[in-house]
């Protein structure tokens, strides 16, 4: 059991860098938007309970200084890199970002949430016509 313990120290620190902390943390958030968009969040609120666990084991043993800032832009970049740059689909892509920004507004509670979200509703909706008229329009070629 002892080596086990001993593996997984190293491995720790061998991993306790801004690269790989701010990987994990992604997948943290990937976790999170899924339980916002799934019937039954509790898998993945598990899976990023576990993650984040993970990335707390990780940042104890950290020797690097991080800022929150830069753990959180490292991490969006990983998931924004990780998008599928994909011709045919970056109209969908684009219409399930701003379906995205339209939940993640409908749910804020401070004063301009409202308009923010009704912004946010429009920009989805005309995303999706856009889409769908593409579509269209390409099909008849």
């Amino acid at each position: 059991m002892r080596d086990a313990e001993n593996f997984r120290e190293a491995f720790l620190y061998a991993n306790a860098n801004r690269d790989f902390i701010s990987s994990e943390l992604a997948d943290v958030l990937r976790y999170l938007v899924r339980a916002m968009v799934a019937d039954d969040p509790s898998s993945s609120l598990s899976g990023a309970a576990q993650k984040m666990s993970f990335v707390e084991d990780l940042l104890q043993r950290c020797q690097e200084p991080l800022t929150w800032y830069d753990l959180f832009q490292a991490s969006v970049d990983d998931i924004r890199n990780g998008i599928p740059d994909d011709a045919d689909e970056w109209r969908y892509i684009r219409a399930a970002k701003k379906g995205t920004k339209y939940l993640v507004e409908g749910s804020a509670r401070d004063n301009l949430a409202a308009a923010r979200a009704s912004k946010a509703f429009d920009a989805f909706r005309n995303a999706i016509k856009w889409s769908d008229e593409a579509r269209k329009h390409r099909s008849e070629f």
